[in-house]
């Protein structure tokens, strides 16, 4: 189930009751009605009233919030029986998951403005060490003041990001393929450029005491990721735009017959998926404290899982910020607790790697079930007197 561009759409996009206004709540009427004779006013029929009874309450919830509960279970379970249960909920490791996951967060959470139109553009996680490296090249070889290096730091990515649009709009092409073209030439790049080797001078000392300060107590890059996860919020919920790639992602075809600018969306979708890994980029270089060629493809299959299991929460079967953030969490809790549990290092990309395939079937499995609670049953031709 990858996102495309094709016509088809992405399966993970706007709930079924929202692709056809009405289909959800229709009701067989064929047989049983004919033998039952007409409904007193006011009745419930019977596959409805099965809906509305406890236990379809209860499942409903336990889906919405499903991931939500597995969350709280796995930081209760390596807090009770981990090895070092004080350590891992302490203060100071809470702090450091949450500031080790801001990039994480901020990636994914660009990428699923693309997916949410059908689109997949697994170059984010190259962008982003692309980003990291051209900003600390600024600061190193070009002497530019602070901000402006973290502008130009966005601005390479946006740009890499319109590359890429045009691209998957012009030549017709599904963006998999495209962007994991785009992905490998960028790396190729970057080692060039680098000659595989980390930029480590230069660096604004203010930029660096940003990647590891904290304010209140909670580590500075989490404000910053705060502020975009409300943007992407308000973007993909409350802007005409955000309700263009949902219906999109639904129904490209009959997108285009309500006057919705395809490929012009789409390829919006993708510069703002590439200026996002650009911000990534600069919160990656003031967390490690240098332009690092090789760690920037490492992010990308982890934001594509939490971006496929956060559909998993909150809006089950639809991509949603709040979801991806509890999916990232979720990675990263239990990804941490593996470690403190002394597992080898080949664990954490075995856990990653499953959880992004149980995501996609999860999300599949209610996808289907969506289209099929859609689909309106057959009326059974009235019966002649």
């Amino acid at each position: 189930m990858t996102p495309d561009t094709t016509d088809s759409g992405a399966a993970l996009s706007v709930p079924a009751a929202e692709q056809a206004p009405g289909a959800a709540s229709a009701e067989p009427a064929g047989a049983a009605a004919a033998a039952n004779g007409p409904a007193a006013p006011g009745a419930v029929p019977a596959a409805t009233a099965a809906r509305r009874g406890p236990g379809a309450v209860v499942l409903r919830l336990f889906q919405k919030y499903s991931l939500v509960v597995l969350l709280g279970l796995s930081i209760a379970i390596y807090g009770i029986f981990g090895k070092n249960p004080a350590i891992f909920l302490g203060a100071a490791d809470i702090r450091n998951i949450l500031s080790s996951q801001a990039v994480l967060v901020v990636l994914t959470l660009g990428l699923i403005i693309p997916m949410t139109s059908g689109s997949l553009d697994l170059s984010i996680g190259n962008i982003a060490g692309l980003c990291s490296v051209a900003t600390a090249a600024f600061y190193a070889h070009a002497h530019v003041p602070l901000l402006l290096g973290i502008v130009l730091g966005i601005l390479v990515g946006a740009v890499f990001g319109l590359v890429n649009g045009l691209l998957v709009v012009l030549l017709r092409v599904d963006s998999f393929i495209i962007t994991l073209g785009t992905a490998s030439a960028i790396f190729g790049l970057v080692i060039w450029y680098t000659n595989g080797q980390s930029i480590v001078l230069g660096i604004p000392q203010e930029l660096l005491t940003f990647g590891g300060g904290n304010f209140l107590g909670v580590p500075d890059s989490v404000y910053v990721v705060a502020g975009f996860a409300l943007l992407a919020w308000y973007v993909l919920e409350q802007t005409p735009y955000g309700r263009s790639l949902h219906a999109i992602g639904s129904n490209k075809a009959a997108a285009r017959l309500v006057g919705i600018r395809v490929e012009r969306s789409v390829f919006v979708a993708f510069i703002i998926s590439g200026a996002s890994a650009g911000l990534a980029g600069v919160l990656l270089l003031a967390a490690s404290g240098a332009g690092n060629p090789q760690i920037g493809q490492s992010f990308t299959l982890t934001a594509v899982a939490a971006a496929f299991l956060g559909a998993a929460s909150f809006k089950v079967g639809q991509l949603n910020v709040l979801g991806s953030i509890v999916a990232i969490l979720f990675l990263a809790v239990n990804i941490t607790g593996l470690t403190f549990l002394g597992v080898q290092d080949w664990i954490n990309q075995l856990f990653t790697g499953a959880a992004l395939v149980v995501a996609i079937a999860f999300s599949t499995a209610l996808h289907r079930e969506r289209k099929h609670r859609a689909r309106p049953a057959p009326q059974e031709p009235a019966s002649r007197p």
